[in-house]
C-alpha cells in the first residue's frame, strides 16, 4: 500500500472513532500517526480536532499551528486557528491569523464575519461594521446566509448579531454623512434624499413606478421616470454643441491608432466579455479614450485633446469621489453590439455628443424606443432603463459619452447625493 493510501486509511479509522465518540481509543492512534507522518499536515489537523473534542483548546491550538506551518496555503486551517484564538480571547492572535487567511482567500465570508467580531471586541466598531458588510455581501451574492437554512448552525448566532449591528450601524453612518448638508439647507430640502436612503437600506418600498426602470445601485424617488430627456435642460449643453467641430476633429485624429484606446469595460478574472459585447463584425469591441474614469482625471488625454478638455472643464460636471465623472470618446467597432444592461442610479443621466455616425447605428431602450444618433446633435437618456446599442456598419461609430447630473435634482440634493454616495462607496468598497 502506498504511503498516501496508508495515511488516508489510518485517518479514516480515526474519524470513525471520533465520530463514534471513542475519544480515549482514538488518542493513542493519533499520537502514533503524528510520529509516523511528522511532515504531513493531515495528522496534525486530526490531532487538533481530537484535542478540541477533549476541550483541550491549548493543545488544539498548538496542533493547528503545526498543521499550518506544514501547509501555509491552507486557508481553512488559518481560519480554524483564528476561531480558536478568538474563543480563547486572544484577539490580536485571531486578527493575525485572519489576516493570513484573508490573504489566501480574500472572498471568504466566514473570515470577514469573524474579523468583524474580533474588531468589535477590540473596540474598533467602524472597522467591525465594514468587515461584517463584506461578509454578508459576499455570502449572499453566492446564495448563503439568506435565511436559517442557508446559514451553518455553528455560525448562525454570529451572522445574526452581525446583521443586527450592520443594519443600525450603516443607517447611522449614512445619515451622519448628510448632517452637514442638512444643517446648511434645512431638513425640508432633503426629503427626497431621505426617501432614497430609506429605499437603499430597504427600510421602505420606494421603488420606481415604471417597471422598466431598475437602478443597480441607488434609486432617487420623485424624478421624472422616462428613458429620454431633453439635453437643453442643462444650460451648459450649448457649450458642447458649439464645440462640436473641434471635439470631432480631436476624436477623429485619434482613430488611426488602436493603442490610443482601451476597453470601455473592466472585467474581473471570471467575467466573460461576450456577455457584454457581441456582434457579427470581425472584431466586436467597445473601446474608449477616457478623460475621466470613475472620477479620476486622465491628464495626458486632456493634454492631447485641449479643445475637448477646455469645453469639458468649463461646464458643471458631476464630481463624486471614485465615481464620477465618467467621460470618454466611445468607439463601437464595426459589427459590434453592446448587449442590454442597466445603469447604476437615476441621480445621473448619460449625455451623448455624436461625432462619427455611420449607417445602421442606434441606441435602443428596451420597450422605450430606438434612437438613431445624428452627428452634432446631443441626446440624453436615463441608463437605469434597460438599453443596448449597435453598430451594424463596416465603420467605427464614435461619440463623446459622459455622465451628468439629473437636471431635476436641486442644488441641495446634488450636495447631499455627493456626500451620501461617497460615504457608501468608501464603506462598501471591496478595495
Amino acid at each position: 500500500m502506498s504511503t498516501d493510501a496508508e495515511l488516508e486509511q489510518r485517518l479514516a479509522e480515526l474519524r470513525q472513532l471520533m465520530d463514534a465518540g471513542a475519544v480515549a481509543a482514538a488518542r493513542p492512534k493519533c499520537e502514533q500517526l503524528l510520529l509516523a507522518y511528522p511532515k504531513r499536515p493531515e495528522p496534525f489537523k486530526m490531532a487538533a480536532r481530537l484535542a478540541a473534542l477533549r476541550a483541550d483548546l491549548a493543545t488544539a491550538g498548538i496542533r493547528l499551528v503545526q498543521a499550518l506551518a506544514l501547509n501555509p496555503s491552507d486557508a481553512a486551517v488559518a481560519f480554524d486557528v483564528a476561531m480558536l484564538r478568538f474563543n480563547q480571547s486572544d484577539l490580536e492572535g485571531a486578527a493575525q491569523a485572519l489576516a493570513a487567511a484573508l490573504a489566501l482567500t480574500p472572498n471568504s465570508p466566514d473570515c470577514w464575519l469573524l474579523l468583524g467580531h474580533v474588531r468589535q471586541q477590540l473596540g474598533q466598531q467602524q472597522c467591525a461594521l465594514k468587515a461584517w458588510f463584506q461578509a454578508i455581501d459576499r455570502a449572499q451574492s453566492h446564495g448563503r446566509w439568506l435565511d436559517e437554512r442557508s446559514t451553518p448552525r455553528a455560525l448562525l448566532p454570529m451572522v445574526l448579531a452581525a446583521m443586527d449591528a450592520l443594519q443600525s450601524g450603516r443607517r447611522a453612518l449614512f445619515e451622519q454623512s448628510l448632517a452637514l448638508v442638512r444643517d446648511q439647507v434645512g431638513a425640508d430640502e432633503l426629503k427626497r434624499v431621505d426617501r432614497a436612503l430609506g429605499s437603499y437600506l430597504r427600510l421602505s418600498n420606494d421603488a420606481p413606478r415604471d417597471a422598466r426602470q431598475r437602478p443597480k445601485f441607488l434609486f432617487f424617488p420623485g424624478l421624472p421616470e422616462q428613458p429620454y430627456h431633453d439635453p437643453a435642460l442643462h444650460p451648459w449643453s450649448t457649450v458642447l454643441h458649439e464645440a462640436y467641430p473641434d471635439i470631432r476633429a480631436e476624436a477623429l485624429d485619434l482613430l488611426g491608432d488602436e493603442q490610443n484606446f482601451e476597453s470601455f469595460l473592466s472585467f474581473g478574472p471570471d467575467a466573460k466579455v461576450n456577455e457584454y459585447v457581441g456582434g457579427q463584425g470581425p472584431k466586436p469591441s467597445w473601446d474608449a479614450f477616457f478623460f475621466y474614469r470613475h472620477g479620476q482625471c486622465f491628464a495626458t488625454h486632456h493634454e492631447r485633446c485641449p479643445k475637448t478638455s477646455a469645453a469639458l472643464e468649463s461646464i458643471d460636471l458631476c464630481r463624486i469621489r471614485d465615481q464620477a465623472p465618467e467621460i470618454c470618446f466611445s468607439v463601437l467597432a464595426p459589427g459590434s453590439h453592446i448587449k442590454a444592461h442597466y445603469g447604476v442610479t437615476n441621480t445621473r443621466l448619460v449625455m451623448h455628443l455624436p461625432l462619427k455616425i455611420p449607417r445602421d447605428c442606434a441606441l435602443n431602450v428596451i420597450d422605450g424606443g430606438e434612437h438613431s444618433w445624428q452627428e452634432g446633435r446631443l441626446m440624453m437618456f436615463d441608463d437605469t432603463f434597460q438599453h443596448e446599442a449597435w453598430n451594424r456598419s463596416d465603420e467605427s461609430r464614435v461619440i463623446l459619452l459622459m455622465d451628468c447630473w439629473n437636471p431635476h435634482l436641486t442644488a441641495a440634493e446634488k450636495l447631499a447625493v455627493t456626500s451620501l454616495v461617497e460615504c457608501i462607496s468608501e464603506f462598501e468598497s471591496r478595495g
